[in-house]
């Protein structure tokens, strides 16, 4: 598995900042990165909150802003509201992004 190659499909430069694509699980902790989709070619997000009420979406944005160091009105969802797919806008530089979660696999 060729993880740049991934990382450089996940990671979609938009604008004046970057889509990335992720894919939802619920689980015990709250963690960013915490692995690679390579058939979906999305990054993993494990929250600890369920899909209820959009808390599990207010803590994928507060995990995302933590992780890449940017204000939580820098991150916010474009597709997937209702889904465990989503696209997550951050605005950061798209090489910067990937390799910020390169360095957290």
């Amino acid at each position: 598995m060729d993880i740049s190659k991934i990382l450089h499909e996940a990671v979609e430069e938009r604008g004046n900042g970057c889509i990335v694509h992720i894919k939802v699980k619920i689980g015990k902790n709250r963690m960013f990165p915490s692995g690679i989709d390579a058939w979906r070619k999305r990054i993993e997000i494990e929250i600890n909150e369920e899909p209820r009420k959009g808390k599990a979406n207010k803590e994928i944005i507060k995990t995302m802003a933590e992780y890449f160091e940017v204000g939580e009105e820098g991150v916010y969802i474009i597709y997937g509201k209702a889904s465990r797919e989503k696209g997550i806008f951050v605005k950061k530089d798209r090489e910067k992004i990937i390799e910020m979660i390169k360095n957290g696999l």
